[in-house]
């Protein structure tokens, strides 16, 4: 009897271990489902605000561009009445020299000396006029165009001002479905997971992919163009954006110490290489949101995690100041900030010491 109880003590205890395994299979599928759909809006959210940017600097054009037209017109009319005084005079002066006919003129002999002085300032006041005249035409139909030409920008202004409205609405919706992940990944992660070990793993598969990385592009050939050692420009590289630096290198936290800076900024900001180098990786990476690596020679790479869009692709040449993404809060970050490395072969340095100060 006793023997028969534990053996169904046993297979109870058996059930709910299997019941806790499929319990996890199935969290598992929920948060890798929950992960890609996290990947999905905010690649979307970096495209929109990245088409915002351009957006921006094109209504920026637009404003300028119609100022300017307003200043020409503003000229043009000045010019117009100054020229409208000179004809109004011209036309004075010629009736002051003699109120007679040109036909009178030709008549009377009676002083051929001054009939014909006469009607040679006639003959040139005649020409001012009409020079005068197709002057201030072709003022009027330059003003008419200049008038039409702000027209048109004008409606192309208001036609960039209903698309910038309709995608900041987008982005809106895109921002509320994030979140709204957010929430669903938090409230699992909450109840199943710890954090330790979810950040553990991410910098795991992060080392395995700088690995990964540095063997595939270990016979890379570098450009022809003569490079400073990036291991002479210790101390002496700038800072991929302007910042609080929120989190130091080897600073505590809940899985061991930081690898790198997290530095706080303005969302958006533009995030710049720190030198010469090759992008190696520029996509999404669980736990690092939207990810650039650029490997600068064989031994040195430097990192740039949480942004929010990405401008390089992999092959491509950079130079230190080029511009490679935005700043943002990818990866499930609560606020917007950059997480930057440095790396010489796959072991992090301290940024402080290699940044200028």
């Amino acid at each position: 009897m006793a023997a028969g109880s534990k053996d169904q003590e046993l297979r109870k205890v058996q059930n709910k271990i299997k019941a806790l395994a499929d319990n996890l299979t199935s969290l598992g599928k929920q948060k890798n489902q929950a992960n890609s759909e996290l990947k999905r809006v905010e690649e979307g959210y970096g495209e929109i605000s990245r088409t915002l940017q351009e957006l921006n600097a094109q209504v920026s054009s637009k404003h300028l561009r119609i100022n300017e037209i307003q200043q020409e017109i503003q000229l043009q009319n000045g010019w117009l009445f100054t020229q409208k005084s000179q004809l109004a005079e011209q036309v004075k002066t010629a009736y002051a020299l003699g109120r007679q006919e040109q036909l009178k003129l030709l008549l009377n002999q009676q002083d051929i000396n001054r009939s014909s002085r006469i009607m040679t300032y006639y003959q040139y006041f005649n020409r001012a006029r009409i020079d005068k005249l197709q002057r201030i035409n072709a003022s009027l139909q330059l003003l008419t165009t200049l008038e039409q030409e702000k027209l048109q920008e004008k409606q192309g202004l208001a036609s960039l001002i209903a698309e910038n409205k309709l995608l900041q609405e987008q982005l809106a919706l895109n921002k509320k479905e994030r979140e709204q992940i957010l929430v669903r990944i938090k409230k699992d992660y909450q109840k199943n997971r710890k954090q330790l070990s979810r950040l553990k793993k991410n910098e795991k598969q992060l080392k395995s992919l700088i690995s990964r990385l540095e063997e595939a592009t270990q016979t890379e050939v570098a450009p022809k163009v003569p490079l400073r050692s990036f291991n002479k420009l210790r101390g002496k590289l700038p800072w991929p954006v302007k910042g609080k630096v929120v989190r130091s290198f080897g600073s505590p936290r809940s899985d061991g110490k930081w690898s790198g800076v997290l530095i706080r900024a303005k969302e958006g900001s533009k995030i710049k290489a720190i030198a010469h180098g090759q992008i190696v990786f520029s996509d999404w990476f669980k736990g690092y949101g939207l990810l650039v690596i650029v490997k600068h020679d064989k031994n040195f790479m430097s990192l740039y995690a949480f942004n929010q869009s990405l401008y390089g692709e992999v092959g491509d040449w950079v130079n230190a100041g080029s511009t490679i993404a935005t700043l943002g809060d990818s990866g499930g970050r609560d606020k917007a900030g950059l997480y930057f490395e440095i790396r010489k072969k796959n072991r992090p340095l301290n940024p402080r010491k290699w940044c200028k100060k």
